[in-house]
Protein backbone atom coordinates (compact mmCIF):
# COMPACT_ATOMS: atom_id res chain seq x y z
CA UNK A 1 0.00 0.00 0.00
CA UNK A 2 1.50 3.21 -1.30
CA UNK A 3 0.54 6.46 0.87
CA UNK A 4 1.89 9.53 1.82
CA UNK A 5 2.71 10.51 5.79
CA UNK A 6 0.78 12.35 7.84
CA UNK A 7 1.84 15.54 8.41
CA UNK A 8 2.13 15.31 12.36
CA UNK A 9 4.32 12.49 11.87
CA UNK A 10 6.69 14.55 9.01
CA UNK A 11 7.71 17.56 10.43
CA UNK A 12 10.19 19.03 12.72
CA UNK A 13 7.62 22.10 13.64
CA UNK A 14 10.94 23.59 13.08
CA UNK A 15 12.47 25.74 9.87
CA UNK A 16 16.75 25.63 9.14
CA UNK A 17 17.75 28.53 8.44
CA UNK A 18 21.15 28.74 6.21
CA UNK A 19 23.65 31.77 7.04
CA UNK A 20 26.14 30.13 5.67
CA UNK A 21 27.02 26.51 4.39
CA UNK A 22 28.76 25.30 7.45
CA UNK A 23 26.51 27.39 10.33
CA UNK A 24 22.63 27.00 10.35
CA UNK A 25 20.18 28.05 13.07
CA UNK A 26 16.41 26.88 13.85
CA UNK A 27 13.38 28.88 13.63
CA UNK A 28 10.15 27.67 15.82
CA UNK A 29 6.99 27.51 13.47
CA UNK A 30 4.36 28.92 16.10
CA UNK A 31 1.59 27.02 16.71
CA UNK A 32 -0.85 29.43 14.98
CA UNK A 33 0.80 28.56 11.74
CA UNK A 34 1.18 24.69 12.32
CA UNK A 35 -2.55 24.27 12.88
CA UNK A 36 -1.95 21.17 15.06
CA UNK A 37 0.02 20.37 18.71
CA UNK A 38 3.96 19.74 18.01
CA UNK A 39 4.36 15.70 18.50
CA UNK A 40 6.49 14.21 20.32
CA UNK A 41 9.58 11.67 18.41
CA UNK A 42 12.47 9.58 18.95
CA UNK A 43 15.35 8.86 16.77
CA UNK A 44 17.62 5.97 16.91
CA UNK A 45 21.19 5.81 15.49
CA UNK A 46 23.71 3.08 14.85
CA UNK A 47 27.08 4.14 15.73
CA UNK A 48 28.42 5.12 11.87
CA UNK A 49 25.71 8.24 12.01
CA UNK A 50 27.07 8.84 15.29
CA UNK A 51 30.22 9.04 14.38
CA UNK A 52 29.79 10.51 10.43
CA UNK A 53 27.26 12.73 11.65
CA UNK A 54 27.82 14.53 15.04
CA UNK A 55 26.77 18.00 13.42
CA UNK A 56 23.24 16.37 12.54
CA UNK A 57 22.90 14.91 15.85
CA UNK A 58 23.61 18.07 17.34
CA UNK A 59 21.25 20.33 15.39
CA UNK A 60 18.13 17.61 16.18
CA UNK A 61 18.84 17.38 19.70
CA UNK A 62 19.68 21.30 19.80
CA UNK A 63 15.37 21.35 18.09
CA UNK A 64 14.27 19.15 20.60
CA UNK A 65 15.44 20.82 23.61
CA UNK A 66 13.85 24.08 22.02
CA UNK A 67 10.72 22.85 21.91
CA UNK A 68 10.69 21.17 24.91
CA UNK A 69 11.37 24.39 26.74
CA UNK A 70 8.83 26.55 25.08
CA UNK A 71 6.32 28.19 27.09
CA UNK A 72 2.75 26.57 25.57
CA UNK A 73 0.41 24.61 26.91
CA UNK A 74 0.99 20.90 27.24
CA UNK A 75 -1.75 19.30 25.45
CA UNK A 76 -0.32 21.39 22.34
CA UNK A 77 3.29 20.25 22.44
CA UNK A 78 3.60 16.76 23.68
CA UNK A 79 7.65 16.99 23.75
CA UNK A 80 7.01 19.79 26.66
CA UNK A 81 4.28 16.96 28.60
CA UNK A 82 6.53 14.19 28.26
CA UNK A 83 9.73 15.53 29.50
CA UNK A 84 7.37 17.34 32.31
CA UNK A 85 6.45 13.58 33.11
CA UNK A 86 10.13 12.09 33.29
CA UNK A 87 11.35 15.12 35.50
CA UNK A 88 12.20 12.87 37.88
CA UNK A 89 15.79 12.44 35.08
CA UNK A 90 16.78 15.48 35.35
CA UNK A 91 17.88 17.30 32.00
CA UNK A 92 18.15 13.87 30.44
CA UNK A 93 14.11 13.97 29.95
CA UNK A 94 14.98 16.22 26.99
CA UNK A 95 16.77 13.25 25.12
CA UNK A 96 15.20 12.03 21.95
CA UNK A 97 18.29 10.60 19.92
CA UNK A 98 19.51 7.00 21.40
CA UNK A 99 21.78 4.00 20.11
CA UNK A 100 24.84 2.08 20.84
CA UNK A 101 27.25 2.72 23.73
CA UNK A 102 30.06 4.88 22.22
CA UNK A 103 32.27 1.50 21.98
CA UNK A 104 29.85 -0.60 19.75
CA UNK A 105 28.27 0.25 16.26
CA UNK A 106 25.24 -2.44 16.11
CA UNK A 107 22.98 -4.20 18.43
CA UNK A 108 23.16 -7.92 20.03
CA UNK A 109 19.98 -8.54 17.76
CA UNK A 110 21.73 -9.87 14.77
CA UNK A 111 23.90 -12.20 17.01
CA UNK A 112 20.85 -13.93 18.60
CA UNK A 113 18.74 -14.68 15.32
CA UNK A 114 22.32 -15.99 13.13
CA UNK A 115 22.77 -17.98 16.32
CA UNK A 116 19.34 -19.10 16.52
CA UNK A 117 20.11 -18.35 20.19
CA UNK A 118 16.35 -16.56 21.33
CA UNK A 119 13.52 -18.51 23.16
CA UNK A 120 10.74 -15.97 22.28
CA UNK A 121 9.77 -12.66 20.82
CA UNK A 122 10.09 -10.61 24.30
CA UNK A 123 13.63 -12.22 24.10
CA UNK A 124 14.56 -9.84 21.22
CA UNK A 125 13.15 -6.62 22.40
CA UNK A 126 14.77 -6.76 25.74
CA UNK A 127 18.14 -7.27 23.60
CA UNK A 128 17.40 -4.37 21.36
CA UNK A 129 16.46 -1.97 24.10
CA UNK A 130 19.60 -3.13 26.54
CA UNK A 131 21.66 -2.01 23.21
CA UNK A 132 20.24 0.70 22.10
CA UNK A 133 19.24 3.29 25.69
CA UNK A 134 22.40 5.17 25.54
CA UNK A 135 21.41 8.82 25.29
CA UNK A 136 23.03 11.48 22.85
CA UNK A 137 22.01 14.89 24.09
CA UNK A 138 23.63 18.34 25.32
CA UNK A 139 26.12 17.56 28.68
CA UNK A 140 25.52 13.61 27.90
CA UNK A 141 27.52 11.32 25.22
CA UNK A 142 26.42 7.95 25.54
CA UNK A 143 24.72 7.80 28.89
CA UNK A 144 22.67 4.40 30.01
CA UNK A 145 19.44 5.90 30.15
CA UNK A 146 17.22 3.10 30.03
CA UNK A 147 14.05 4.81 31.64
CA UNK A 148 14.04 7.64 29.36
CA UNK A 149 14.35 5.27 26.43
CA UNK A 150 11.45 3.06 27.95
CA UNK A 151 9.06 5.63 28.70
CA UNK A 152 9.48 7.42 25.17
CA UNK A 153 8.96 4.01 23.66
CA UNK A 154 5.44 3.42 25.03
CA UNK A 155 3.81 6.46 23.79
CA UNK A 156 5.38 5.88 19.69
CA UNK A 157 2.53 4.85 17.38
CA UNK A 158 4.82 4.75 14.53
CA UNK A 159 8.05 3.34 13.64
CA UNK A 160 9.32 4.53 9.91
CA UNK A 161 12.71 3.47 8.28
CA UNK A 162 14.10 5.15 4.73
CA UNK A 163 15.54 3.31 2.12
CA UNK A 164 17.84 5.38 0.50
CA UNK A 165 19.77 2.62 -2.12
CA UNK A 166 18.90 0.74 -5.29
CA UNK A 167 21.63 -1.86 -4.15
CA UNK A 168 19.41 -3.15 -1.02
CA UNK A 169 16.01 -3.75 -0.51
CA UNK A 170 14.75 -4.07 2.65
CA UNK A 171 15.17 -8.09 2.47
CA UNK A 172 18.55 -7.59 1.70
CA UNK A 173 20.76 -6.47 4.71
CA UNK A 174 19.93 -7.44 8.47
CA UNK A 175 20.01 -4.18 9.57
CA UNK A 176 16.48 -3.49 8.52
CA UNK A 177 15.16 -6.35 11.07
CA UNK A 178 18.09 -5.02 13.36
CA UNK A 179 17.37 -1.83 14.11
CA UNK A 180 13.51 -1.20 12.56
CA UNK A 181 12.40 -4.66 13.23
CA UNK A 182 13.86 -4.35 16.78
CA UNK A 183 12.87 -0.94 17.32
CA UNK A 184 9.12 -1.86 16.32
CA UNK A 185 9.09 -5.17 18.32
CA UNK A 186 10.43 -3.14 21.61
CA UNK A 187 7.40 -0.70 20.89
CA UNK A 188 4.96 -3.58 20.90
CA UNK A 189 5.99 -5.18 23.91
CA UNK A 190 6.27 -2.27 25.60
CA UNK A 191 2.82 -0.64 24.72
CA UNK A 192 1.21 -4.30 24.22
CA UNK A 193 0.17 -2.99 21.19
CA UNK A 194 1.76 -3.01 17.33
CA UNK A 195 2.79 0.54 16.57
CA UNK A 196 2.16 1.21 12.74
CA UNK A 197 5.28 0.66 10.59
CA UNK A 198 6.21 2.10 7.38
CA UNK A 199 9.21 2.13 4.67
CA UNK A 200 10.06 5.73 2.98
CA UNK A 201 11.63 4.63 -0.53
CA UNK A 202 13.70 8.01 -1.21
CA UNK A 203 15.41 6.02 -4.06
CA UNK A 204 13.42 7.98 -7.09
CA UNK A 205 12.26 11.45 -7.18
CA UNK A 206 8.84 11.11 -5.75
CA UNK A 207 9.33 9.71 -2.19
CA UNK A 208 7.17 5.86 -2.08
CA UNK A 209 5.67 5.30 1.65
CA UNK A 210 5.00 1.52 1.78
CA UNK A 211 3.62 -0.26 4.73
CA UNK A 212 6.13 -3.04 5.98
CA UNK A 213 4.56 -5.90 4.51
CA UNK A 214 4.39 -4.42 1.20
CA UNK A 215 7.79 -3.54 1.25
CA UNK A 216 8.83 -7.20 2.48
CA UNK A 217 6.50 -8.78 -0.10
CA UNK A 218 8.31 -6.04 -3.05
CA UNK A 219 11.71 -6.84 -2.10
CA UNK A 220 11.01 -11.21 -1.65
CA UNK A 221 9.43 -10.69 -5.05
CA UNK A 222 12.00 -8.68 -7.27
CA UNK A 223 15.02 -10.70 -5.52
CA UNK A 224 15.41 -13.50 -3.67
CA UNK A 225 12.33 -15.35 -5.70
CA UNK A 226 13.16 -14.12 -8.77
CA UNK A 227 14.99 -16.92 -11.29
CA UNK A 228 16.52 -14.27 -13.07
CA UNK A 229 18.78 -12.57 -9.41
CA UNK A 230 19.07 -16.21 -8.03
CA UNK A 231 20.98 -17.71 -11.90
CA UNK A 232 23.28 -14.39 -11.58
CA UNK A 233 23.89 -14.91 -7.65
CA UNK A 234 24.92 -19.14 -8.38
CA UNK A 235 27.82 -17.57 -10.76
CA UNK A 236 29.53 -16.59 -7.88
CA UNK A 237 31.30 -19.62 -6.66
CA UNK A 238 30.62 -20.43 -2.86
CA UNK A 239 29.48 -16.83 -2.30
CA UNK A 240 26.45 -16.84 -4.66
CA UNK A 241 24.43 -19.76 -2.19
CA UNK A 242 25.77 -17.60 0.92
CA UNK A 243 24.24 -14.70 -0.23
CA UNK A 244 20.95 -16.73 -1.06
CA UNK A 245 20.75 -17.87 2.94
CA UNK A 246 21.93 -14.88 4.35
CA UNK A 247 18.26 -12.89 2.90
CA UNK A 248 16.37 -16.29 4.03
CA UNK A 249 17.91 -15.67 7.33
CA UNK A 250 17.11 -11.84 7.24
CA UNK A 251 13.31 -13.35 6.29
CA UNK A 252 13.08 -14.91 10.03
CA UNK A 253 14.27 -11.73 11.46
CA UNK A 254 11.98 -9.41 9.70
CA UNK A 255 9.37 -12.42 10.51
CA UNK A 256 10.44 -12.49 14.32
CA UNK A 257 10.76 -8.50 15.02
CA UNK A 258 7.38 -7.31 12.71
CA UNK A 259 5.65 -10.88 12.41
CA UNK A 260 4.55 -9.27 8.69
CA UNK A 261 6.22 -12.20 6.80
CA UNK A 262 3.00 -13.77 5.22
CA UNK A 263 2.75 -17.66 4.99
CA UNK A 264 2.52 -17.51 1.35
CA UNK A 265 6.14 -16.31 1.14
CA UNK A 266 7.91 -18.78 3.22
CA UNK A 267 6.08 -21.29 0.98
CA UNK A 268 7.06 -19.84 -2.05
CA UNK A 269 10.69 -19.86 -0.58
CA UNK A 270 10.06 -23.72 -0.01
CA UNK A 271 9.12 -24.19 -3.27
CA UNK A 272 11.75 -22.18 -4.98
CA UNK A 273 15.20 -23.21 -3.14
CA UNK A 274 14.14 -27.03 -2.18
CA UNK A 275 11.63 -28.22 -4.04
CA UNK A 276 12.90 -27.13 -7.48
CA UNK A 277 15.11 -29.90 -7.93
CA UNK A 278 17.08 -28.16 -10.56
CA UNK A 279 17.75 -24.51 -8.32
CA UNK A 280 18.04 -27.03 -5.13
CA UNK A 281 21.04 -28.85 -7.03
CA UNK A 282 23.02 -25.89 -8.55
CA UNK A 283 22.38 -24.78 -4.42
CA UNK A 284 24.27 -27.55 -3.25
CA UNK A 285 27.03 -27.37 -6.08
CA UNK A 286 27.94 -23.74 -5.36
CA UNK A 287 27.90 -24.19 -1.50
CA UNK A 288 26.59 -27.22 0.14
CA UNK A 289 27.09 -25.34 3.81
CA UNK A 290 25.10 -22.46 2.77
CA UNK A 291 22.25 -24.61 1.10
CA UNK A 292 21.93 -26.71 4.45
CA UNK A 293 21.36 -23.15 6.06
CA UNK A 294 18.02 -22.54 3.92
CA UNK A 295 16.70 -25.42 5.23
CA UNK A 296 17.71 -24.93 8.61
CA UNK A 297 16.12 -21.29 8.63
CA UNK A 298 12.83 -22.87 6.88
CA UNK A 299 12.77 -25.69 10.10
CA UNK A 300 12.94 -23.05 12.23
CA UNK A 301 10.77 -20.69 10.79
CA UNK A 302 7.89 -23.81 10.92
CA UNK A 303 9.16 -24.89 14.65
CA UNK A 304 9.04 -21.23 16.08
CA UNK A 305 5.57 -20.63 14.53
CA UNK A 306 5.94 -18.16 11.64
CA UNK A 307 5.54 -20.62 8.91
CA UNK A 308 2.43 -22.56 9.16
CA UNK A 309 2.78 -25.72 6.70
CA UNK A 310 1.86 -29.47 6.58
CA UNK A 311 3.44 -32.03 8.20
CA UNK A 312 4.27 -33.69 4.86
CA UNK A 313 6.22 -30.61 3.60
CA UNK A 314 8.46 -30.12 6.78
CA UNK A 315 9.50 -34.09 6.92
CA UNK A 316 10.60 -33.66 3.31
CA UNK A 317 12.92 -30.80 4.31
CA UNK A 318 14.01 -32.76 7.17
CA UNK A 319 14.86 -35.20 5.23
CA UNK A 320 16.60 -33.12 2.79
CA UNK A 321 18.51 -31.44 5.23
CA UNK A 322 19.65 -34.92 6.73
CA UNK A 323 20.70 -36.18 3.33
CA UNK A 324 23.05 -33.13 3.12
CA UNK A 325 24.51 -33.86 6.81
CA UNK A 326 25.33 -36.98 5.80
CA UNK A 327 27.31 -35.90 2.85
CA UNK A 328 29.21 -33.15 5.24
CA UNK A 329 29.99 -36.25 7.32
CA UNK A 330 30.98 -38.45 4.27
CA UNK A 331 33.73 -35.58 2.76
CA UNK A 332 36.64 -36.36 3.91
Amino acid sequence: MERQLPKSWNTLELKVIHKTPWEKELEIIPLEELGRPRIDVVVTICGFFREMFPNVMELLDKAFRMVAELDEPEDMNFIKKHVKEMANYGDLAKARIFGPTATEYNTKVLQLVEDSAWNDENDLAETYISSMSYAYTKGYYSKEARGVFENLLKSVELVSQVRDCHDYDITDLDHYYEFFGGLSKSVEILRGEKPEMLIADTTKEVVKVENIKDSIEGGTITRTLNPKWINEMLKHEFHGAQKIAERIENLLGLSATTNAVENWVWDRVAERFVFDEEIFEKLRENNIYATKEILERLIEAERRGHWKTGEEMIDKIIKKYLELEGMLEDDP
